[in-house]
C-alpha cells in the first residue's frame, strides 16, 4: 500500500493545498476508512438526536403535569 500526501502550499488562515497520491490498495484504504467514518458519525448523531427527542418527551410531561396540577387548586 502507497499513500504519499504532499503539502503544496500553506495559507494564511491555517489551511493548505495538497496532493495525494496513492496506488490501488491505498485508495481501497482510503474509501474504507472514509465511509467507516461516516457511518460512525451518523451513528453519533443519530443517537444524539434520539436522546434529544427522548429528553424533550421527558420534559413535555414534567410541564404538562405541573400545569395540569395548577388548574386543578
Amino acid at each position: 500500500m502507497d499513500i504519499k500526501l504532499k503539502i503544496i502550499r500553506e495559507n494564511k488562515d491555517g489551511s493548505a493545498t495538497a496532493q495525494v497520491d496513492f496506488d490501488k490498495e491505498g485508495l481501497e484504504f482510503l474509501v474504507q476508512e472514509g465511509l467507516l467514518s461516516v457511518i460512525k458519525e451518523f451513528l453519533k448523531r443519530e443517537e444524539n438526536a434520539q436522546k434529544g427527542i427522548a429528553m424533550r418527551k421527558r420534559m413535555a410531561k414534567k410541564v404538562g403535569t405541573k400545569s395540569a396540577t395548577k388548574k386543578n387548586k
